[in-house]
């Protein structure tokens, strides 16, 4: 039975590790959520550390903190047809936390910065009653050397998150009172964990078998960071700063299920992409701060392993099917009063596919989406004294629904397969700002 479970799996070309989301994260503070725009912040807050490390010797000296944290609300659904009708499966549960700090010294013209926060995955992946990757594996081993004599399977289930746990360090230099300069780099931990099973029924004369996947997949990577201030006036700043590609090679480790999907020891290349993420923020009035991030990733130039085609048995670079990315964000910051700052913001992200049918038979990413999609964030920051500052922030992400057309499908019925996928998202922040 081990060999017709791992037979099966091969068949279908892919892994079970679940990336959540883009690899790349932009969310990655308090600040952000309320906003949408932080590349060219000079505002003082810790997350620079983040988004602009060379303007934080920009700064006036001293000791500069951030602590936040997101609970995220994902409502991932997809419906397709096996034949006795449409079946849905939907994600359970919410994240309730992803926590960022950040922290940075500031004495003349220079700073030292650094933090712990998750740079991507981000989430944890929840479908109890299965989902379209588990019935294909239930369909595939009934259909292929079932020996059991299997007729059925229920009981299905699927659990996986992916957290890419980060720790930078940077340094930066003010040149003159308008350019300045960082140079520094990145510590990533990738963790990630994935459990799945199911229970084959039916059979005239094998009891019933209950199907256990559990294991952990780490890695560990560096990378460096470079990045660029320029403030052309007290109106106008520019920033620039490039991220280099993480090198990242899984290991599989603890196995504790009842089959291996892939024994201890296995290694898959996930790198983290680079990404080169632009700002610009223009001060219109002395109350009001209209800001714009653009951010390129350059998915196609990271190693994701190959992902092969099941109707045809070609392979190609799974980084290459996926293609590149980008975000591009406007938001703005009204002084409401000495204490008090309203902001709202919205983003748009795209996929930009090489081959989208082709990737999306990597497990997961129907229960993971990733497609275009546009986010609105509003909120405020209120100093609750000159040192302290809150934040709140609210957001919602917005995705069109889609058929995606499953190659791993089709290879199973011989004909067009589409799977229609449905999206929304909520995300709420709070964070705290200290500057000593």
């Amino acid at each position: 039975m081990r060999k017709i479970i791992v037979s099966v799996i091969a068949l279908l070309g892919v892994t079970l590790s679940v990336n959540a989301q883009m690899d790349n994260l932009a969310n990655m503070s308090a600040k952000w959520i309320r906003s949408n725009v932080r590349n060219a912040a000079l505002d003082g807050g810790a997350d620079m550390v983040n988004f602009n490390p060379a303007g934080l010797s920009l700064l006036n000296d001293g000791i500069y903190v951030s602590l936040s944290n997101q609970t995220l609300f994902r409502n991932p659904e997809h419906t397709f047809n096996f034949g006795a009708g449409n079946t849905s499966y939907k994600q359970d549960g919410i994240d309730p936390f992803l926590p960022m700090f950040y922290a940075a010294y500031k004495k003349s013209n220079m700073a030292i910065s650094s933090g712990v926060y998750i740079s991507g995955g981000g989430a944890t992946v929840n479908y109890p009653d299965g989902s379209f990757n588990t019935n294909l594996m239930g369909y595939k081993i009934l259909l292929t050397n079932n020996v059991g004599g299997y007729t059925s399977f229920n009981d299905q289930s699927l659990e996986a998150s992916s957290y890419y746990l980060t720790v930078p360090l940077h340094f930066s230099y003010a040149v003159n009172e308008k350019l300045a300069l960082s140079v520094g780099g990145r510590y990533i931990r990738g963790i990630n964990k994935t459990k799945a099973g199911m229970t084959l029924t039916g059979s005239a004369f094998a009891p019933d078998y209950e199907m256990n996947i559990d294991y952990k997949s780490n890695a560990n990577g560096f990378g460096g960071i470079f990045g660029i201030d320029y403030k052309f006036s007290d109106k106008l700043n520019v920033a620039i700063h490039y991220e280099t590609r993480v090198k990242l090679n899984f290991e599989v480790t603890d196995n504790s299920g009842n089959y291996e999907l892939e024994a201890d020891g296995t290694k898959n290349r996930r790198d983290l992409p680079a990404v080169i993420n632009t700002g610009v923020t223009y001060r219109i009035t002395d109350k009001l701060i209209a800001g714009a991030d653009f951010n390129y990733y350059f998915q196609t130039s990271a190693n994701w392993g190959d992902v092969m085609d099941p109707t045809t048995g070609n392979t190609e670079k799974a980084s290459k099917a996926a293609g590149n990315c980008y975000t591009a964000n406007l938001g703005f910051r009204y002084l409401l009063s000495e204490k008090l700052e309203l902001s709202a913001g919205c983003s748009y992200t795209a996929f930009m596919y090489d081959d989208m049918e082709l990737y999306y038979t990597k497990m997961g990413l129907y229960e993971a989406l990733k497609y275009n999609n546009f986010n609105v964030g509003l909120g405020v920051g209120y100093s609750i004294t000159n040192n302290i500052q809150l934040d709140l922030g609210f957001g919602r992400t917005f995705w069109q629904d889609k058929t995606i057309n499953s190659l791993s499908g089709k290879a199973f019925t011989s004909t067009d397969f589409p799977v229609k996928v449905t999206d929304s998202g909520y995300v709420a922040a709070v964070g705290f700002d200290f500057k000593f």
